[in-house]
């Protein structure tokens, strides 16, 4: 029988610098490029800016979710080979 063998300390690791990682993560950029100037390229540039700040943000959310929802699945792996350990000892 093959059996998945979890280090869960590693993993409560890895995934604490995830989210470290993910926390660091600065999204902001220029929002006013040539404040003044009236190229349709500064407006554009500007768009793009925010746009890219929005998808940044957006990255970073979907980032923290996934990081979340591992530790969940983790938690429930870990007490289900309690759990099946526990029966086993007590039989």
């Amino acid at each position: 029988m093959s059996e998945i063998k979890i280090i869960y300390a590693d993993v409560e690791q890895e995934l604490a610098k995830l989210q470290t990682a993910v926390q660091a993560l600065d999204p902001s950029m220029p929002s006013s490029v040539g404040e003044n100037n009236v190229l349709d390229v500064v407006d554009r540039l500007n768009q793009l800016n925010q746009q890219m700040n929005q998808m940044i943000e957006a990255y970073q959310a979907l980032l923290l979710k996934n990081e979340e929802d591992t530790r969940q699945s983790i938690e429930t792996m870990k007490q289900a080979d309690q759990n099946v350990s526990s029966q086993i000892n007590s039989k």
